[in-house]
C-alpha cells in the first residue's frame, strides 16, 4: 500500500471515531462538560452544526450526525476501493458496504475504549476525566455481563467476556461477508 493511502485511511478512521464517539456519547449522555466531551463536541460542530439547520432531528434520533457517519464511512470504502484496486466505478452496493465500515469501526472503538478504561483502572483509580467519559460510554455494554457474571473478589471477568464476543462477532462477519468485511479492515 501506498503511503498516501495510509495517511488518507488514517484520517477517515480518526474522523469516523470522533463522529461514532459524538453519537454515542449522545445516546449514552455522557457528562456534557467534561474536557473530552466538549473536545469530541468541538471537533465534530463545525460539520454537523451547519447540518442540522438542513437536517432536523427524530426525537432523539440526531440525523445529521449519522447523515456524517455514513458520508465518511462511503467515502472510507470508496478510498479502500481506489486505493486497493483502482476502482474509480461506484456500484449501490457500497451504499451497503458502507454500513459494514460503521459497524467495524464501532467494534474497533468499543475494543479500543474497553482496553483504556482497564488500564486507566489499574493507573489512576478514578481520579481521570478520560476515566469518566470511558466508564460513561462502556458501562451500559458491562453491566449486563457483571449481572451474569459477578466479580470474583477484586477480578472482573466482565471485559474479557465482552472481549470475547466482540471476537466471536468479528469472526462471524467476516466468515458472512467474505471478502469486503477483510477489505474495510485495512
Amino acid at each position: 500500500m501506498s503511503p498516501l493511502f495510509y495517511i488518507v485511511n488514517t484520517l477517515l478512521m480518526l474522523c469516523l471515531y470522533l463522529v461514532i464517539l459524538r453519537v454515542w456519547m449522545q445516546y449514552t449522555r455522557v457528562n456534557y462538560y467534561n474536557p473530552c466531551t466538549q473536545f469530541v463536541i468541538k471537533l465534530t460542530q463545525p460539520v454537523i452544526g451547519p447540518l442540522r439547520k438542513l437536517i432536523p432531528s427524530i426525537g432523539r434520533f440526531d440525523t445529521a450526525t449519522f447523515v456524517v457517519l455514513y458520508v465518511l464511512a462511503l467515502i472510507k470504502f470508496l478510498a479502500i476501493l481506489y486505493f486497493a484496486t483502482n476502482a474509480s466505478y461506484f456500484h449501490f452496493s457500497y451504499l451497503f458496504y458502507a454500513l459494514l465500515v460503521i459497524v467495524h469501526a464501532f467494534g474497533h472503538l468499543i475494543f479500543w475504549i474497553l482496553l483504556a478504561r482497564a488500564i486507566l483502572s489499574w493507573v489512576s483509580r478514578g481520579q481521570s476525566v478520560v476515566e469518566e467519559v470511558l466508564y460513561q460510554l462502556s458501562e451500559p455494554l458491562i453491566a449486563p455481563i457483571r449481572r451474569i457474571v459477578p466479580p470474583i473478589g477484586n477480578i472482573d471477568l466482565s471485559f474479557m467476556i465482552f472481549v470475547f464476543a466482540l471476537i466471536v462477532l468479528n469472526l462471524i462477519l467476516m466468515a458472512v461477508f467474505v471478502p469486503w468485511w477483510g477489505i474495510i479492515s485495512f
